[in-house]
């Protein structure tokens, strides 16, 4: 397991503090994106999310802000988040290759997800076939000709 380097972690944490002094002192900066990133990379989640989405809120058209927690959501498997988040960025920039190639994932994963689902219900049912099947060859399943059990 790699160690930690205390002198790089004094640094880190002293580079976090003062992002979020700037962020504090000018709260429509722009710097709300690199504090929020710092954090989750730290793995302070919640925090990051949260200084995230405020920053989104006082600039609303920060591109990079909302692919970035289109991003995020998409990572969570939170996808009618993410595609929000992607769509507003298309509203902005239509063309936004990012935010296309982020839509383009949420479909491909909603369509996995719905695959496997549905592969999973098909499995049950030839399961519960099978035990049906097992049970008539026992003798446990419907007397041959009678119509009953």
């Amino acid at each position: 397991m790699a160690q930690r380097n205390p002198v790089f972690n004094i640094n880190a944490d002293f580079y976090i503090e003062k992002l979020k002094d700037m962020v504090r002192d000018n709260p429509d900066s722009k710097l709300f994106l690199t504090l929020a990133e710092e954090l989750r990379k730290r793995g302070e989640t919640d925090e990051a999310m949260s200084v995230l989405t405020s920053g989104i809120s006082k600039n609303p058209s920060f591109i990079s802000a909302r692919l970035t927690l289109g991003r995020w959501h998409l990572r969570d498997g939170r996808f009618a988040e993410a595609r929000q988040e992607f769509a507003q960025v298309l509203e902005m920039a239509p063309a936004d290759r990012f935010a296309i190639r982020y839509m383009k994932e949420i479909e491909d994963s909603i369509v996995n997800s719905k695959g496997r689902r549905a592969v999973e219900r098909l499995n049950k049912l030839l399961e519960g076939i099978k035990k049906a099947s097992a049970a008539e060859s026992t003798g446990r399943g419907w007397q041959a000709g009678t119509g009953k059990h």
